[in-house]
């Protein structure tokens, strides 16, 4: 598969990005926040933007919602308004084809404890139907380290589950602030599971989602690494949180990156 580059975009700025991004030559992360997902199985009110994207032969990539979401929680009304959002996420997946669908894993070391094994089995039960969900609508399920200190409760979670739909998406970002692992460990143990690359740059304190160059990450040793052990994901990603951040952020990559 080609490597291309993919913008992270809110859905509802979606049709001011269809304005931008193929002049850009970059492809559409599409993030989709509860609220905005339809709360029904109609989703007349998304066609005009899926039919745009089809026209413009746009790929994309999505980041399903996240917030205040569990798949691997104890309070099953919490885990079952997070299947019905990602159930959501996947109806939408089917009209748009992304090679990959990002979702959170909801794990944080001191909200569980410590007990990992307990959010383990949880998060295997949640999984697994969605896993098969979205081999029928074609496509891969990534899910995203936010504060994990070190990869292997998402080695533990890949390796339960076993199927090759269900992957992870490294984003350098947030291992940079909580991972305590090196990068060459964190890469080597997720290696060719790793389905997606979330890039953006921060200086250590705060998830800035700065350009790279504009904060303290090594992104040529990144790049070093990743071609070292031949990772090939199904995306690169930038994820600007300045709009302003995406042409100046597209020309380093292109430069830096060639993609």
């Amino acid at each position: 598969m080609k490597h291309q580059l993919f913008v992270n975009v809110p859905l509802a700025r979606l049709s001011q990005a269809l304005d931008m991004f193929p002049a850009l030559g970059v492809g559409a992360e599409i993030y989709t926040p509860a609220p905005a997902l339809p709360q029904s199985d109609d989703l007349s009110a998304l066609m005009p933007l899926v039919e745009r994207m089809r026209d413009l032969q746009l790929p994309c990539t999505m980041h399903g919602p996240f917030i205040d979401l569990s798949p691997g929680g104890f309070d099953p009304q919490v885990v079952d308004a997070t299947r019905l959002r990602f159930q959501q996420a996947l109806k939408l997946a089917k009209e748009l084809h992304p090679r990959v669908v990002v979702f959170h894993s909801g794990y944080d070391r001191w909200k569980y404890a410590l007990n990992m094994s307990m959010w383990l089995e949880n998060s295997r039960r949640f999984w697994e139907p969605l896993v098969d969900e979205a081999e029928k609508v074609d496509t891969y399920i990534a899910v995203e380290n936010i504060f994990e200190t070190s990869p292997i409760g998402l080695k533990m979670l890949m390796d339960a589950i076993g199927s090759p739909r269900f992957g992870c998406c490294f984003d350098i970002g947030h291992w940079n602030l909580f991972g305590t692992v090196d990068l060459n460990e964190w890469l080597s143990l997720l290696g060719e599971r790793i389905f997606s690359f979330h890039l953006h740059d921060n200086r250590g304190s705060f998830d800035d989602h700065l350009v790279p160059g504009d904060g303290l990450i090594d992104f040529a040793a990144f790049k070093k690494e990743v071609s070292t052990l031949k990772i090939e994901p199904r995306a690169y990603t930038f994820e600007p949180h300045n709009p302003a951040d995406v042409t100046r952020g597209v020309t380093w990559f292109r430069e830096s990156y060639g993609l």
